[in-house]
Formats: C-alpha cells, sequence, structure tokens
C-alpha cells in the first residue's frame, strides 16, 4: 500500500469513528423499521411436496440417454407454474385458493441431473401451504399425463389411418405386390404396439407436504439482519455527506483544515475553576510547558483571542496565567472587555485587590493574594473616538511598550472583539493563541483568525478547544460570593 492510499484509508476510517453515532443511530433505525415491518406484515408460511417426474420414452427399459438427460427443467418449471395448472388445482380446492393465489405462491425447483421436481406453495397458514402445495402437485401430474396421453391417443389414430389404408391397397393390389404392402402394415402396426405399451404416467408424488417441514418466508431474522445493514450503509453514507457539510469545530481535524494549528489544549470538563485543578491543572501545566518550549523560556506578550460565543467567554487566559504565576513567573493578566460580574467572580477566586503600588488612571490594577506573581489589570474604556481602540487602548500599548524582562504579559480579549482590535493586541504580541468552542465555533471563524494572524506576522501557538456546556469558574462561585459579602468594596474601573 502506497502513502496516498494509506492517507485515503485514513481518512476514511477518520470519519467513520468521528461519525459513529449517525452510523448506530441509524443502524437502529433500520432495525426498528424493519421489525415493525416484520410485526405489521405477516409472514408466509411455505410448504414443499417433492414429485419423480415420469420422462415418457418409447422403450423405458432401453433408452438412448438417462432420464434425467430428457427433462428439461425450463420446461418442467414454466408447466408447474402454469396457469393451466393452477387453476386444476383450484378445482380441486374448491376454490379456497384462487388460480391467481396459487401462481402468485407457487415455487418450483428442479434437481440437477435429476427427475426431482419440488413444488413448494407460500399462503397465510401451515393447512392451506400444505394443502395447496399437494394439490398443485397432483395437478402438474394429471396435466403432464393428460398431455402424454392426448399425443399417443393422436399418433395413434394416425397410424391406424394409415393402416386402415394400407390394407384397403391390399385387398386391391396384384399378388406380386402384396409381400411390400404387408412389410409396410407389419412396421405400422409394431408401431401402434410400441405406443400402445408407453406409460403415460406424469410422475409420481415421493414426499407429501404433510412429512416436510414447512418454513417462513422471508425469514423475520433475516429481514432483521438485512434491516440492520442497509442502516448501516445508509449511516455510513450519511456520515460522509454529514463530514462535507459541516461548518463548526468538533476535532483538531477540522483545526487542521482551518490552518489555525494543532489542538493545543482541550477542556472537556463541564466545569472549571480558578486556580485550575485536578485533569484541567495537567492540561494547562502540559500548555505552560509547550509554549515555554517554543519561545525558548520567554513567553514575552502572549494574546489570547476567544472565539467562544459571546454569552459564554472561556477563562483560558485566566487559567495560564494563573499556572505561569505558579510556577514562578511574574504574570500581568490584562482582561479587556471584562463585565463587572466577572471582575468580581475573579476577585473571589483569585483574592484579588487593588494595587497602591501600581495604580494607573487608565487602568484598575489588582493583586492576588493567592498567587502572588500575578497581577490581574482591567484597562478602561473611553467615550467615544478619543482612544487608539475599544479595547487594546493607549494604556495597554503602554504596558506592553513598558514590560520588564522576564515579565509575561497575557493580552485577553473577549469574543465580541473587532477585527481591528484583534489586529492590534495580535501586532503587540510575540506570539497568540486562539479559543474555539467545541461544535459552535465555526472553521470559517478559525481560518479567519489564522489569516489574520499571519498578516501582521504573529505566530500562533494552535487552539485551546473547550466543551460548549463548560460553565467557566464554575467551581469557584461559592467562594466569589462569600469574599464579597466580606468584602463588598466594587471593582475599580
Amino acid at each position: 500500500m502506497n502513502e496516498k492510499n494509506s492517507i485515503g484509508l485514513g481518512y476514511y476510517l477518520f470519519v467513520l469513528r468521528r461519525q459513529w453515532m449517525t452510523i448506530l443511530g441509524m443502524a437502529v433505525i433500520g432495525l426498528v423499521a424493519m421489525g415493525g415491518y416484520v410485526a405489521l406484515v405477516p409472514g408466509k408460511i411455505l410448504a414443499s411436496t417433492v414429485v419423480n417426474v415420469n420422462v415418457i420414452v418409447a422403450d423405458p427399459f432401453n433408452p438412448s440417454r438417462p432420464a434425467s438427460g430428457l427433462l428439461d427443467a425450463a420446461t418442467e418449471s414454466k408447466l408447474a407454474s402454469s396457469y393451466v395448472v393452477a387453476a386444476n388445482a383450484a378445482r380441486a380446492l374448491d376454490n379456497t385458493e384462487t388460480a391467481v393465489q396459487l401462481r402468485d405462491g407457487v415455487s418450483v425447483t428442479t434437481g440437477l441431473n435429476a427427475t426431482i421436481v419440488t413444488i413448494s406453495y407460500a399462503s397465510t397458514t401451515a393447512d392451506r401451504a400444505r394443502s395447496g402445495a399437494d394439490a398443485l402437485a397432483k395437478s402438474y401430474i394429471d396435466y403432464r399425463q393428460s398431455q402424454a396421453e392426448a399425443t399417443k391417443k393422436k399418433m395413434i389414430g394416425n397410424l391406424e389411418d394409415q393402416l386402415g389404408t394400407l390394407n384397403k391397397s391390399l385387398a386391391t393390389t396384384q399378388a406380386a405386390d402384396k409381400s411390400a404392402l404387408n412389410t409396410r402394415i407389419s412396421n405400422v402396426e409394431f408401431q401402434i404396439n410400441q405406443l400402445t405399451a408407453i406409460d403415460t404416467t406424469g410422475g409420481s408424488v415421493i414426499s407429501p407436504a404433510a412429512q416436510n417441514p414447512v418454513t417462513t418466508q422471508p425469514q423475520p431474522s433475516l429481514l432483521l439482519v438485512s434491516g440492520l445493514l442497509v442502516g448501516m450503509v445508509l449511516g455510513i453514507i450519511l456520515a460522509f455527506i454529514l463530514n462535507s457539510l459541516a461548518r463548526r469545530v468538533r476535532d483538531g481535524h477540522d483545526v487542521d483544515i482551518a490552518g489555525a494549528g494543532p489542538v493545543v489544549m482541550a477542556l472537556d470538563s463541564p466545569n472549571g475553576s480558578l486556580p485550575p485543578q485536578g485533569k484541567e491543572l495537567a492540561a494547562y501545566r502540559s500548555l505552560r510547558e509547550r509554549l515555554l518550549a517554543a519561545t525558548g523560556n520567554d513567553i514575552g506578550v502572549l494574546t489570547v483571542i476567544d472565539e467562544t460565543i459571546a454569552w459564554a467567554a472561556s477563562d483560558v487566559g485566566q487559567g495560564l496565567a494563573v499556572v505561569l504565576a505558579q510556577s514562578g513567573h511574574d504574570v500581568d493578566l490584562v482582561l479587556m472587555g471584562t463585565s463587572a460580574s466577572k471582575q468580581m467572580q475573579l476577585r473571589g477566586q483569585l483574592k484579588l485587590a487593588p494595587s497602591v503600588v501600581d495604580a494607573e488612571e487608565d487602568s484598575a490594577v489588582m493583586v492576588s493574594a493567592l498567587i502572588p506573581r500575578l497581577r490581574v489589570i482591567y484597562p478602561l474604556g473611553t467615550d467615544g473616538a478619543a482612544d487608539t481602540d475599544d479595547f487594546v487602548t493607549d494604556d495597554v500599548r503602554r504596558r506592553v511598550d513598558e514590560r520588564l524582562p522576564g515579565v509575561t504579559t497575557i493580552l485577553v480579549l473577549p469574543p465580541k472583539a473587532a477585527a481591528s482590535s484583534r489586529l492590534a493586541a495580535a501586532r503587540l504580541a510575540q506570539s497568540a493563541l486562539l479559543v474555539a468552542q467545541h461544535r459552535r465555533t465555526r472553521i470559517a471563524v478559525l481560518s479567519e483568525r489564522a489569516q489574520e494572524l499571519a498578516d501582521v506576522d504573529t505566530p500562533l501557538h494552535g487552539v485551546v478547544l473547550v466543551r460548549a456546556t463548560r460553565e467557566s469558574g464554575a467551581g469557584a462561585r461559592a467562594t466569589s460570593a462569600a469574599h464579597s459579602k466580606a468584602d463588598p468594596q466594587p471593582v475599580a474601573r
């Protein structure tokens, strides 16, 4: 197998694995649909009668060919399923089964290199199936015999006419010519004797329907398996159709298609917490090491562009800042466009307090009592068009320009940020991360964001994929509420 074929097979397997629920669902639908058909449409009971056909020959004890070789299987099959045979069988059954019903339900099987014919009949009950099969078999045998007898009678009649003509000629013929006439008469008489000795019996029943097992046609188990297989085939076809029509991000394959790099972290937990805990903490630590390795242990300025839905902005930037600060890095977390309620929640989670050392007019600077190396900065927006950007304000730019060596600055944009804000934040940063929401963020959006970063020459580390129903910081809401009660001081803006 060459590399190209291997890649193609891998793609097919990938699609089947991704869409396994679609395939399973269609298989179940096919099985249920066929089960309903089996329950609503009763099957037919099939009974069979076995007949040994009598092959009619002039000299049955010295045939030139075996009897099976003289039997035309196709002719016998057509004859046994003919209307004439069915009509005679219907009369024998007192029309409890009509000729049309008998023809519709009959099937004929001829043995290979044998004179055995199996006549089967399908009906609604076993008794009707058996009586129909036996009646059809007897009608078939009788019809063959009647046809043979009629042919035999006609041939004998023709020979008797010839014999009468020869006898008349013998009475008026001279003695010299009588020898030839006598020879001809003897030949005709011999032929008549041969025809008279022919057995015209159509055949015999060697196994009546009562002695043979009945079967249900079609078999319910076969129908159910067929429904399951048909459902699976339709599911596979539908899987590829749905995969080609997919517009939302589902996994790393979609991220690669968008050109947004690999999935550097996946947050699958339904509830997030700050500081990160458990599996999410391990995931953030892995992301931290990836970023440090990619940037030579100096991340510098990192922009986090959030493409989750607006009312469920992720906390990826916050979690990454916490984990970096926990590992001994000085971190400035710049949260642009954060609502007052989110600020209050974060204040409780990280035990934030206003900074008296670094208080700026254009920002609210908070320091964490829980993580001393972490500072959280809320840039204050300006009214009208007095500032450079709605989110990437002059103060944000100044802080980036005046960043001290060794300090990591994380710029976090909200989902509603405009293209100008994204470009401004990306241009100020040494690298960027994209945050996407599983099955909600469009692939085309990721592609656009990757292109924007490329336009300003900002390296993209990859995408953080967040569960669609994940609630950011849900694990610390109680802590936030308790802290706000104890210290009702509003967040500076």
